[in-house]
């Protein structure tokens, strides 16, 4: 089995930096990463506007402990397919900065690693249906890597971990399109009120307002799911199509995993998952809805799918709290599955599935308290 490393948040748990550097010791990556090696800290620094994200001191402990050994290490991400602030590497390193990541702050350089508009990358054959993966220049040429992952709810993905964070977030535009591909959004016609967000934001003009409702054309929408992020009525959702969609989207993900991690040497790849502010959207979201889940603590692995599942585990382990659109609050229990809860129709399993049939990890695992 996996060992996934965990450093649980407590009453008498204190001092993010000197718990981050616990943790690191216990993995030992030290001794995998050499002097001179550039190694990619692979990480989300939030939309703007999103407070969820994980912190730069945590960046910055990361940081600190590769650069003892001499390497060298920078912060990267690539550039987006919806309308936000992260869509070319000028918008992003902006946005960056806004939320507290520069040179000053964390102590390395911030690369986007897809370049400026998102067409830097290195094709790598894999073994699924898309055949091959874009994966981001930067990340492609680095020797090693750190995953570094807010553990949250995912509209799309059900979760966002350490596998959705390769997946999407380590390649160029080319690979992002092929994979959202497979859904469409629909729009809900009895909560739409016309309002015209959607269409303001929609970077591929594929929505207008028709007799003061939202209308998709199809044949421009490239299912980024922007729409549905941004609308305020919840009157826009991804079409599963029974399933079959998001089955084909996150077989499509584990593919991209495989190309990304076949980059690298094995065992130079380490994740890194934080499961604090834990809420229903991912950090391309800018909602201000309040945790649903107690903040949990800190995972740290080498198999991906391992902690993953174990991020799972101790979400489903915790009680959470579910708002109503009435205004009740709905108290789930803990060893309820929580994922049923709030995205029912995204079976988000499949992910973690394809990923270990590939190779890429297991599921099984041993939880190493630190």
């Amino acid at each position: 089995m996996s060992e996934v490393y965990f450093v649980k948040f407590g009453r008498h748990v204190s001092n993010i930096v000197e718990t981050m550097r616990r943790l690191l010791k216990a993995t030992k990556y030290d001794e995998r990463v050499t002097q001179g090696e550039l190694v990619a800290i692979k990480m989300h620094f939030g939309e703007r506007g999103n407070i969820r994200h994980v912190r730069p001191q945590i960046a910055r402990t990361i940081v600190e402990f590769i650069k003892k050994k001499g390497a060298l290490p920078f912060l990267t991400d690539t550039t987006t397919l919806y309308s936000g602030f992260r869509r070319t590497a000028v918008d992003y390193l902006e946005t960056a900065a806004i939320n507290g990541f520069s040179i000053g702050t964390v102590g390395a350089p911030i690369i986007i690693a897809d370049g400026l508009l998102g067409r830097d990358y290195k094709e790598v054959k894999t073994p699924g249906e898309m055949g091959s993966v874009a994966v981001a220049s930067a990340i492609a040429e680095a020797d090693a890597m750190v995953v570094l992952s807010h553990f949250k709810f995912h509209v799309s993905f059900g979760i966002g971990g350490a596998l959705k964070n390769v997946a999407m977030g380590c390649c160029a535009r080319k690979t992002k399109f092929d994979m959202h591909a497979v859904a469409k959004p629909e729009v809900i016609e009895e909560r739409c009120v016309g309002c015209g967000l959607c269409a303001r934001h929609c970077a591929y003009n594929a929505i207008s307002i028709v007799n003061g409702k939202a209308r998709i054309d199809y044949n421009k929408c490239v299912g980024c799911g922007d729409c549905v992020a941004i609308c305020r009525f919840h009157a826009v959702r991804m079409h599963w199509g029974g399933g079959e969609h998001a089955e084909r989207m996150l077989k499509r993900a584990a593919e991209a995993v495989y190309g990304v991690l076949s980059t690298f040497e094995e065992g130079k790849v380490l994740y890194i998952n934080v499961l604090t502010d834990i809420t229903r959207l991912c950090d391309c979201a800018t909602s201000l809805e309040t945790p649903l889940i107690p903040d949990i603590g800190i995972l740290a692995s080498y198999d991906p799918v391992a902690i993953d599942q174990a991020s799972v585990d101790l979400v489903n382990s915790m009680p959470a709290y579910n708002p109503k659109k009435d205004g009740t609050i709905e108290y789930v229990p803990p060893g309820q599955d929580k994922l049923k809860v709030f995205y029912p129709e995204i079976p988000w399993w499949i992910l973690l599935e394809e990923a270990e049939r590939l190779g890429i990890g297991q599921r099984k695992y041993k939880l190493v308290t630190i």
